[in-house]
């Protein structure tokens, strides 16, 4: 499409040019393209070309796959995160030492 307006601006460009009139050049620019149009649609689903709806669905596709990866690697990283933290023990047990009348007597 964009190709197709390229070449109706030339050929504007050219007609005016030759003729010396820029008013010409600027008709014979937009009956081209108006002419030329229904041709390049129906070309244009012939051969395939648009695939608005195949490449939205690709677009899908890959936002889908992207997510899914972005939170695997999030997932992986709270792993990560988890196994770097210092091990940490809480003991709240107490040492009694008992001297009993025995070890008195040694001493």
């Amino acid at each position: 499409m964009i190709v197709f307006l390229i070449i109706c601006i030339i050929i504007g460009a050219v007609v005016s040019g030759i003729t010396g009139f820029s008013l010409l050049g600027w008709a014979a620019g937009i009956v081209i393209f108006i002419c030329g149009l229904p041709g390049l649609l129906i070309s244009s689903f012939i051969h395939g070309e648009n695939k608005y709806a195949q490449d939205r669905a690709d677009y899908r596709d890959m936002m889908y796959d992207l997510d899914e990866e972005m939170r695997h690697m999030e997932l992986l990283d709270k792993l990560d995160e988890i196994n770097n933290e210092p091990n940490v023990y809480i003991d709240n047990r107490q040492i009694h030492i008992h001297r009993n009348s025995r070890s008195r007597k040694l001493k």
